[in-house]
């Protein structure tokens, strides 16, 4: 309790005096910025977000995945799923709004104002921002690299700051966690045919809620701590 009261007083304090960065994106392609987690920070609080985000969604790509990624193929990797998302999957433009890469780095490519798309389903995404990581992070595949484990902790706590939220299964989902055909959320309680293992039986220690619980929200939480009390 306390250390939830803590983070919120520290998230209302981080709205009202949180330094404003300069951005520093390392490079632009179209739509697709891509950027170290450190510029990231810079670019989100120059960010201006109009809409309601109560939901920050977690998604493993599955494909393309590790053995795609030569370290310098970002923007033909973002814009081969833009093209998927848009020509085989109908969607007006790639469905997520953020992009995590094995090598720690980020990319922004639907803008944050826009509501993501995806088999998720819109109540998630009403609400919500959709962050893939490239990869596949079911066991006895993908092993998460030490950069992309970092930038992915980083940017959900500052994602957290930005938008006032606490680290939970409230606040922070798997796709796991919906159902497919309803798109409800069902949380563990369904059968394995009826939802995706997105974002991974192996991410952070597996896709259900106590493993969210026990693995990735504390993470995030001492991250964001450590963001408030530093500034980096």
């Amino acid at each position: 309790m306390r250390k939830n009261l803590t983070l919120v007083m520290g998230v209302i304090f981080s709205l009202l005096f949180f330094p404003i960065a300069p951005v520093h994106a390392t490079e632009i392609k179209g739509q697709h910025i891509l950027m170290t987690k450190e510029e990231f920070k810079g670019w989100l609080a120059n960010t201006e977000v109009t809409r309601e985000i109560r939901l920050i969604q977690q998604h493993h790509t599955w494909l393309p995945s590790y053995k795609h990624f030569n370290g310098s193929n970002h923007f033909r990797m973002l814009m081969g799923m833009e093209n998927h998302h848009k020509k085989t999957m109908g969607w007006s433009n790639i469905a997520q709004n953020i992009t995590t890469f094995p090598d720690g780095k980020v990319a922004v490519s639907r803008p944050l104002n826009n509501v993501p798309e995806g088999t998720i389903g819109p109540k998630a995404n009403s609400v919500g921002i959709a962050i893939e990581h490239i990869g596949n992070f079911d066991i006895g595949h993908d092993v998460m690299t030490k950069e992309q484990r970092e930038t992915i902790v980083y940017i959900n706590a500052l994602l957290c700051i930005k938008f006032g939220l606490i680290p939970s299964i409230d606040s922070i989902t798997y796709h796991h966690w919906w159902h497919l055909k309803t798109k409800e959320r069902v949380l563990d309680a369904t059968a394995s045919y009826n939802v995706k293992s997105c974002p991974g039986t192996g991410f952070f220690g597996g896709n259900s809620t106590n493993s969210a619980k026990s693995n990735f929200y504390p993470l995030i939480a001492d991250k964001i701590e450590e963001i408030l009390e530093s500034g980096k």
